[in-house]
């Protein structure tokens, strides 16, 4: 059976064949490939072509609307518009490949518009529910001392979780306390951590050497019942341990947002927590510890004592 090299499977090939030799992380490959299968199965169930003759601005455009309005299969409840988005910008990347490579004489993108996306401010963990959340990781188990140093370096050095998962044993520097992790669009950035998260990393990386997995020289950091801790892995442990401690669940990322609140609000500097947090743009600034920021507003004027100046 000969290749269709116009269909989008070839084609998607191509385009995964592209991203690796720009050395794009496996998560944004995976994402890219899951999202053009989406689309893909979407010109199948509306007896659509499905090569390059699907990819117009009708069809793409056909496809978001379907996106924005049809619930989700397994909720039943609205998709919600950032996946909406997503599915946008990966379409645009693949159709920016094509158009790069000759296959599309002109990007179908170029007279469409983005899906509006609300903005919607993260809330940020209070600090008595992570306090909660360490308290039930106390022992000197394997699982206690390994869930205490992730919960912890997520909090003191705001990684994100697809930089934190997949670090080896040699990404942490106990000379410097510090760790390096690679980040959106592979560029590596060394993270600082105060004392008691290298206590918690020490403890657990002792705890760790008699592990079985540690026997055949396994380089991760993060072990698990089957070998290195995957991203959802880590996921889950923080669900199974929010409910533990009897606090509101809490997603990977909000540590992030919890790291960036704090940094500004006991007045470190914005140009600093771009570097440390891995951020090109200033406006990631003002989107990351929003929920609170009139917190911080409110603080800063009581430290400026403007009236007692008068």
């Amino acid at each position: 059976m000969g290749m269709d090299f116009d269909d989008l499977d070839e084609l998607l090939d191509d385009f995964v064949s592209d991203l690796r030799q720009t050395n794009k992380s496996k998560g944004t490959i995976d994402t890219y490939r899951r999202d053009i299968g989406y689309f893909r199965r979407f010109l199948v169930q509306n007896d659509l072509p499905t090569t390059t003759a699907a990819l117009t601005r009708q069809h793409i455009g056909a496809y978001i609307e379907d996106t924005l309005t049809r619930p989700n299969q397994r909720t039943g409840r609205p998709i919600t518009p950032e996946f909406a988005d997503r599915q946008y910008r990966s379409l645009q990347q693949l159709c920016k490949f094509l158009v790069r490579e000759e296959i599309l004489d002109v990007d179908p993108f170029l007279k469409m518009n983005r899906p509006t996306v609300p903005e919607k401010p993260i809330p940020v963990p209070p600090i008595d529910a992570l306090r909660k959340l360490l308290a039930v990781c106390e022992g000197s188990g394997f699982e206690a001392r390994r869930d205490s140093a992730i919960i912890r370096l997520f909090a003191d050095a705001g990684p994100r979780i697809g930089e934190l998962a997949p670090l080896d044993v040699d990404a942490v520097d106990f000379t410097e306390n510090t760790v390096l992790v690679l980040g959106k669009g592979r560029r590596p950035r060394t993270l600082p951590f105060s004392d008691k998260t290298r206590t918690s990393l020490r403890r657990y990386l002792r705890a760790r050497a008699s592990h079985p997995f540690t026997v055949h020289e396994n380089p991760a950091l993060w072990l698990g019942l089957r070998g290195r801790m995957t991203a959802s892995g880590i996921q889950q442990m923080i669900e199974r341990r929010a409910d533990e401690a009897g606090i509101e669940h809490i997603h990977p990322h909000q540590f992030r947002h919890f790291f960036a609140h704090n940094w500004l609000a006991n007045g470190g500097q914005e140009q600093d927590l771009m570097m440390l947090a891995g951020w090109r743009s200033r406006q990631m600034i003002g989107r990351y510890g929003a929920s609170v920021a009139d917190e911080r507003a409110r603080a800063a004027h009581r430290r400026a004592r403007l009236g007692d100046q008068l």
